[in-house]
């Protein structure tokens, strides 16, 4: 399934992908928590994800701070997040993906975000997420599955409308997403999350 999804989405064309981040900016712009948030994390698009990068260069995010997922270190297991804006320092992480460099100390944890927007291969109508295989953001969520009443961060999944399944295949560690939207709606999942 993760296979399939991925080569139908690497098989997008680029202007079907620019065509798919504006109306996906479109989408998120209109929701109320993204017009609350002051630290939104975001990532950096790879093998045709939809591009969440065009949200901050709209007017309506002028007075919020961006961040992107970082590996620290070589042995890392958990996602921190890196300030990100448009004159940033990059570099490549193991998997060629492309991270702020920045000090040790400017490091956010999930908890410090009032938005995560991240990627997924598929999801289905309850929240829950088919991620690439490495687990970094199920490990970096894990400890906040267990607070009742989790306010920080809210979490969007984003993807092309396709990647909507049925059923996505499911862990005891899974933590279901509170928004999910793609380039043609936004659904708020009914859970102890939202």
């Amino acid at each position: 399934m993760r296979r399939t999804m991925r080569q139908q989405r690497q098989s997008l064309s680029p202007q079907h992908l620019q065509q798919a981040a504006l109306a996906l900016s479109r989408q998120i712009l209109q929701l109320s928590h993204y017009k609350k948030a002051r630290r939104i994390a975001l990532y950096w698009p790879m093998q045709g994800e939809i591009n969440p990068l065009p949200l901050m260069y709209h007017r309506l995010s002028r007075h919020k701070r961006f961040y992107l997922p970082v590996l620290s270190g070589n042995f890392a297991q958990k996602l921190r997040f890196a300030p990100f804006h448009g004159e940033s320092r990059m570099r490549p992480n193991g998997f060629r993906i492309p991270e702020p460099q920045v000090a040790a100390d400017l490091l956010m944890t999930p908890q410090d975000l009032d938005l995560l927007i991240l990627p997924l291969v598929a999801f289905d109508a309850e929240g829950y997420r088919l991620g690439m295989g490495g687990g970094f953001y199920d490990r970096s969520l894990a400890s906040m599955s267990h607070r009742q009443h989790w306010q920080h961060p809210r979490l969007l999944g984003v993807g092309h409308a396709f990647q909507q399944l049925d059923r996505v295949p499911r862990e005891p560690w899974d933590v279901p997403l509170s928004i999910i939207c793609t380039d043609l709606a936004c659904h708020r999942i009914n859970g102890p999350f939202t």
